[in-house]
């Protein structure tokens, strides 16, 4: 008899490509922006490809650029910018490897504006109705 596994996510998730920037610390302290890609999001964490490795329980500072619907007049989506505050919470593989080009990352978000929370909501609903 298979196992039933109940979906443990509060927040819908839906396929997304979007680039997002993340501020990586360095080994000299300091930290640099990488732009990494997305794979899915939603309105508590994203799920995004790297050419880095990212420790798990390592804390990000992310700008993730985003399609909302349109206010006003204008028929055309605008582009909002929401920034916010994760944890990785897993990386594939779970070590960093020389013949990996790509991980696979999972952020959940710390620190989220209520803006920014409603603005990746529209930005959802915009996926959804495509």
């Amino acid at each position: 008899m298979a196992a039933y596994t109940e979906e443990r996510r509060g927040a819908q998730r839906v396929e997304a490509s979007l680039t997002l920037t993340v501020k990586l610390q360095q080994p000299d302290g300091t930290e640099a922006d990488a732009a990494l890609e997305a794979i899915n999001l939603s309105t508590s964490g994203i799920y995004f490809k790297s050419d880095h490795f990212i420790e798990p329980m390592t804390k990000l500072a992310m700008g993730i650029e985003v399609t909302v619907p349109a206010d006003g007049e204008s028929s055309a989506p605008d582009l909002a910018l929401v920034e916010c505050e994760g944890l990785v919470v897993r990386v594939t593989p779970e070590q960093p490897a020389d013949d990996c080009d790509t991980y696979e990352v999972a952020v959940f978000f710390t620190h989220i504006e209520p803006e920014s929370v409603d603005i990746l909501e529209r930005h959802i609903a915009l996926l959804i109705e495509s």
